[in-house]
């Protein structure tokens, strides 16, 4: 079922400094939301957080269509027969996580997120991936060891880092 949000619910950013702001507000909120939910990886997940769905829905070039990729495979159905096909929830927590600090980060250098596509593994962590013609970024964070790393491809230039939100904001701006 897609929830509709009155765009007149959604505080929207003013200014450069505001805008920050509210990155930082959101990436609290949906922290402190992470922290509270320890559950019994059991139990059925609960629906999307109205915090999760307000970002995915803010408008954010670039970032707003990344979180709804994450947000709509968190709806998907458990599993097929190929594996997990729903990130897990803290997979899924750690992207949105990575991505709204990148995004500040991205930000604070005059810099964006470019357009990207979201998908899972099998074991229902998330890739995040970032292709262009001669150059590629994709984020990997991991269901099960709690890893999240960068691999980068940009022309004969190619590494796995630490994914950060520093280095996914410079290796974006590098293939944009």
């Amino acid at each position: 079922m897609s929830m509709t949000v009155d765009e007149r619910a959604v505080q929207q950013p003013r200014g450069v400094t505001s805008q920050a702001a509210w990155f930082r507000e959101v990436r609290c909120a949906i922290w402190e939301q992470a922290i509270a939910e320890r559950e019994d990886p059991r139990a059925t997940p609960d629906a999307v957080t109205p915090e999760r769905e307000r970002l995915a829905d803010a408008g954010i070039l670039h970032l707003s269509p990344i979180v709804r990729q994450l947000v709509e495979l968190w709806k998907e159905p458990e599993e097929d027969e190929y594996g997990r096909l729903k990130p897990t929830p803290d997979a899924f927590d750690r992207a949105v996580r990575l991505m709204v600090d990148a995004a500040i980060e991205a930000h604070s250098g005059k810099r964006r997120i470019p357009p990207g596509r979201a998908s899972t593994d099998s074991e229902g962590g998330v890739r995040i991936e970032w292709i262009r013609p001669g150059a590629s970024v994709h984020l990997v964070v991991s269901a099960k060891d709690r890893e999240e790393y960068l691999y980068h491809e940009v022309g004969n230039d190619y590494a796995t880092v630490d994914a950060t939100p520093e280095a996914i904001a410079y290796w974006l701006q590098r293939i944009d």
